[in-house]
């Protein structure tokens, strides 16, 4: 008679076990896309998709009534080659979504982003997150500094500065 009971608490503790794994799935699925405000008050929204090693995070914001259109904009890095990444990833992505949430205009050219968790020296440069050019307002502005491109595109992070000089005084 003993013997049953037990089974039947393993098979509770089980369906517990795999329910409980069911919920975590379901709360990664829901952590794949979200909104927030900017403090000028943009709405966006956005939407992560991984593929082959390399993230992709979609921004979408909205200005304030009468501010304007929409601008639409991706960021791509591979935060896998980040050791503290593996363990921590919802963490990571915390991180980068408050970056993004205190910045003024999301989608605006600025630096890399990158988590505290895996910041400069943590990890290599490519587990940063980089605006990815397209069209529309965010690319004029890409295209307005072709320095800045030009030093970032052939020149290492920790030598932007230097780099930047030296290609600004060939173009001119």
């Amino acid at each position: 008679m003993r013997l049953p009971l037990a089974l039947l608490a393993l098979a509770a503790l089980a369906a517990a076990a795999t329910a409980g794994g069911a919920g975590r799935e379901a709360e990664e699925a829901e952590a794949q896309a979200g909104r927030f405000s900017t403090p000028e008050q943009h709405r966006c929204s956005w939407e992560l998709r991984s593929a082959a090693g390399a993230s992709e995070l979609r921004l979408s914001c909205r200005p304030p009534a009468g501010g304007g259109a929409a601008r639409s904009c991706a960021y791509r890095g591979e935060p896998r080659r980040c050791p503290a990444y593996g363990g921590r990833s919802r963490q990571y992505w915390r991180q980068i979504l408050g970056r993004l949430r205190r910045r003024r205009h999301p989608c605006a050219r600025g630096g890399p982003l990158s988590a505290r968790l895996c910041g400069p020296g943590r990890a290599p440069p490519e587990a940063q997150l980089r605006l990815l050019p397209g069209p529309g307002p965010s690319a004029a502005v890409a295209t307005a500094e072709p320095t800045g491109e030009a030093a970032q595109s052939y020149c290492a992070e920790r030598w932007h500065s230097l780099c930047s000089f030296f290609v600004g005084f060939w173009e001119g």
